[in-house]
């Protein structure tokens, strides 16, 4: 009786430790990547003398990325986050420093 009690947690930890070593969906990951692109795509395009526009893309961008927070997918998350981030920075570095780093942004334009 012994024995079949070890064997049965000896599987209870393989089963366990197999489920937690399996890759990441990667479909969700990239789905996450193709959404912070067109997200950072439409913060990018909005007007940028129309402070509403610029406002409302950003929330619609914090939306969707809240989606995979409130699904408990940080991975997702993560991954949209850095990819948002990155797609604005390269599009249009200036934004990127003022949404990202408005304290430099904000130091850099006293110097002037």
């Amino acid at each position: 009786m012994k024995k079949n009690y070890s064997k049965l947690l000896l599987m209870a930890i393989t089963l366990a430790a197999t489920a937690c070593s399996q890759p990441q969906d990667t479909t969700r990951i990239d789905e996450a990547r193709n959404r912070a692109t067109a997200a950072a795509d439409s913060v990018v395009a909005a007007d940028s003398t129309g402070l509403m526009a610029l406002q409302k893309s950003i929330l619609a961008a914090k939306a969707v990325q809240s989606e995979y927070l409130l699904t408990g997918d940080t991975a997702a998350a993560d991954t949209f986050d850095t990819t948002f981030r990155r797609q604005i920075a390269m599009r249009n570095e200036r934004l990127a420093e003022e949404m990202f780093n408005p304290t430099a942004a904000i130091q850099a334009r006293r110097k002037k």
